[in-house]
């Protein structure tokens, strides 16, 4: 898995300042006295901002490339309505040569890998014959595992994108899905480190220190994990 930011507001403090001044006359000289700002106001001003409405959020982008993901994942990805995206098809591609994306739990168990192992090499060689008996890609597909590797492109404002790390950071989300976020997450700091206070209430590192002890605790009681792990993801989503 490989997760690159191949695009972004370049200008996002200055945007998200003049678009939340709404009080003030808003006009390009507004734009310019505010890009004049020293540093220290903007970061204090940011510092109220990710603690207020959010619609100002909505005009700071960023536009990611997601590689080696499983269609599992995307599946649940693209349920995320206030984003766009863009996929790399099967219908039309020729996937006769896909790479398979194993979960962590498959890459720990040896003999579980071994018996997954032996159904790409059928599916493959049954794909390649449905191509060669003339059947499209768009029909030889079917057969096609859901764990097929698989590239995304997608583009989330930051409101948007703040509400996508809060709920899919947590313990219930699945691994690969965590491991994607987290990824844009630190794509994204890169660029913009002030984004942590939009992306992050305080209690972050409290949340996630619950976490790890319903996992450390209740290794084998699912009931009882799940049950402390979504109380977790209920207090995230409130604060």
């Amino acid at each position: 898995m490989k997760v690159t930011l191949i695009n972004h507001t370049s200008d996002a403090v200055d945007i998200l300042l003049f678009t939340k001044a709404t009080r003030l006359t808003m006009s390009p000289g507004l734009l310019d006295e505010i890009k004049s700002w020293p540093e220290e106001k903007k970061m204090a001003e940011l510092e109220y901002m990710a603690n207020t409405i959010p619609s100002s959020w909505e005009f700071v982008d960023y536009t990611f490339l997601i590689e080696g993901v499983s269609r599992a994942f995307t599946h649940q990805f693209v349920r995320s309505r206030n984003a766009s995206y863009a996929q790399q098809t099967l219908r039309v591609l020729n996937a006769s040569e896909f790479d398979y994306v194993y979960t962590e739990r498959n890459e720990q168990d040896k003999a579980v890998k071994a018996t997954i192992n032996n159904c790409p090499r059928h599916i493959k060689t049954a794909y390649k014959d449905l191509i060669e008996l003339g059947q499209p890609p768009e029909d030889a597909r079917g057969i096609l595992p859901t764990n097929i590797a698989t590239n995304i492109v997608a583009k989330f404002n930051l409101r948007a994108f703040a509400d996508l790390a809060k709920s899919r950071t947590g313990g219930r989300t699945q691994n690969e899905y965590q491991q994607v976020v987290n990824a844009m997450v630190n794509e994204v700091l890169k660029v913009h480190p002030w984004a942590e206070k939009f992306l992050f209430k305080q209690g972050r590192d409290f949340f996630a220190e619950i976490e790890a002890f319903a996992k450390r605790e209740f290794p084998n009681d699912l009931l009882k994990k799940g049950e402390l792990l979504k109380i977790v993801d209920q207090l995230r989503k409130a604060a």
